[in-house]
């Protein structure tokens, strides 16, 4: 009974493409796409570790964690700790291994070993006292990424590695847009009605401004109210329906485009910047294989509510 409620949910609600079905050669081609974007994201973990905006060295403060999470504390137990001072061979091993998750994505032991390096990094970073979210979306891609098959990623692979592919790309895009979800569900818990007020976004800039001690952002004195706060409620509509995205591949580059958009207008107007996330929305919504060719009738149908009165029968391309 629940299974069936929830296929009805995810076909009446969640689901919508108005593109044609897709063949068994355009999943293949999808595949292979995957397969090329997979090898991206390990050189691009290669190239941050090496530039140690994870690297080893930037998690470890140069004394014992004093307040370590369980897999810092389990390693300590089971260790001596002197090994969290061994920094250049631990970045050495770190680069080496993502560079041959780069060069054999298909050998598990790799993959599995940039996800053991990200884990305990993210838990040594985080031993200190503090919660950093940042190395987060690197270990879930990468746990993600564990799933997919010793398959060779060209236009031959199998059809039941070729889907595989596919749903391991599909997981890792429900772990970002749910991410993002999150953001816009907490943003209009957290304000409610004021959310929509004229003046809203410039109470949190201006908040943001008073209790933060950096230099003013370049682009907050040439802030425009207005169209600011429209463009504002946009991302906040985009962020909060992100995950329907999942299910309507019309709303990939679009939706990565507003959300690396937003990324940059954070940066121009609070100095906040994530750069990893605007990599992680070009990688797997920008350059999505999944995503068809721009239509923007179709887009617009694909909308959640706001594209639900174009969906008329005779809207319809034939």
């Amino acid at each position: 009974m629940s299974h069936g409620w929830l296929r009805w949910l995810r076909r009446n609600v969640l689901q919508f493409d108005a593109g044609d079905r897709r063949t068994p050669a355009d999943f293949s081609r999808a595949a292979a796409g995957v397969a090329l974007l997979v090898r991206f994201y390990y050189l691009f973990t290669f190239f941050t570790i090496a530039q140690s905006f994870l690297g080893y060295h930037g998690a470890f403060r140069g004394n014992p964690p004093t307040d370590p999470l369980w897999p810092i504390q389990l390693l300590m137990k089971l260790t001596d700790i002197g090994w969290l001072a061994n920094v250049p061979l631990i970045s050495a091993a770190s680069l080496a291994v993502s560079m041959l998750a780069f060069i054999f994505p298909r050998a598990l032991v790799w993959r599995f070993g940039v996800f053991l390096y990200l884990f305990l990094v993210g838990a040594l970073n985080n031993s200190y006292g503090s919660i950093n979210h940042e190395p987060h979306l690197y270990l879930f891609i990468s746990f993600a990424l564990l799933f997919l098959p010793p398959s060779a990623g060209h236009l031959g692979l199998p059809r039941k590695a070729a889907m595989t592919y596919i749903m391991v790309f599909w997981f890792i895009q429900s772990i970002l847009l749910f991410c993002y979800s999150l953001a816009g569900f907490w943003k209009i818990q957290g304000n409610h009605l004021e959310l929509f007020a004229p003046d809203g976004l410039i109470r949190i800039l201006l908040k943001r401004v008073v209790n933060d001690t950096r230099p003013v952002p370049p682009l907050l004195p040439l802030f425009v109210p207005a169209p600011a706060q429209l463009m504002f409620l946009g991302i906040v509509y985009t962020q909060f329906f992100a995950i329907f995205a999942l299910f309507r591949p019309h709303l990939h580059r679009p939706f990565g485009i507003v959300l690396i958009s937003f990324h940059l207008g954070s940066y121009w107007l609070t100095g906040v910047l994530f750069p990893h996330h605007i990599v992680f929305l070009a990688m797997f919504l920008l350059f999505s294989p999944l995503a068809p060719r721009f239509h923007f009738l179709s887009l617009v149908q694909s909308l959640p509510l706001l594209g639900i009165p174009f969906r008329r029968n005779w809207w319809r391309r034939k």
